[in-house]
């Protein structure tokens, strides 16, 4: 049990320092793969990379528990968004609610590497949503549903 809070405590901690340059050294330490499974997954993303760590450490209750601890800030704050979206009359404020939530999705799904063909999908999905004024909650669990159908 301590060993699963204790992952999930580095899940919450990357989550908060993932836009900072340190996050890249404290992921390679506390996420890394069995070297078989890197050598066969090669560059996911970053979340892709948690769950399967979360996987082959608790099963598939791993699973379910690391999506929570991933989605735990991004849920609230899309939630909050769309509300905020939703009774702001302003453009001004309507964009830049927008703006700040499409810098986070784009963040927190690793969107913008390109070596990985499936984040074209991934970002003509994300611009369909903005273009469409779709809800940041339904866009933050479908990706986050996209990034799980790898299992």
């Amino acid at each position: 049990m301590r060993q699963k809070l204790l992952f999930i405590w580095h899940i919450l901690i990357f989550n908060v320092i993932k836009p900072l340059p340190c996050s890249s050294r404290y992921f390679n330490k506390h996420f890394r793969l069995l070297r078989q499974n890197t050598v066969k997954y090669g560059f996911s993303s970053h979340y892709i990379q948690i769950v399967r760590v979360g996987k082959e450490q608790f099963g598939w209750l791993g699973v379910i528990v690391v999506n929570i601890a991933l989605l735990l800030f991004c849920i609230p704050i899309s939630i909050s968004a769309d509300w905020l979206i939703h009774i702001t009359h302003l453009l001004s404020i309507r964009v830049i609610i927008n703006v700040i939530l499409l810098l986070m999705m784009l963040s927190k799904f690793d969107i913008l590497y390109f070596r990985d063909s499936r984040n074209y999908l991934k970002l003509l999905y994300i611009f369909s949503c903005l273009i469409s004024s779709s809800y940041w909650t339904l866009t933050c669990v479908f990706l986050a549903a996209f990034e799980n159908i790898v299992f």
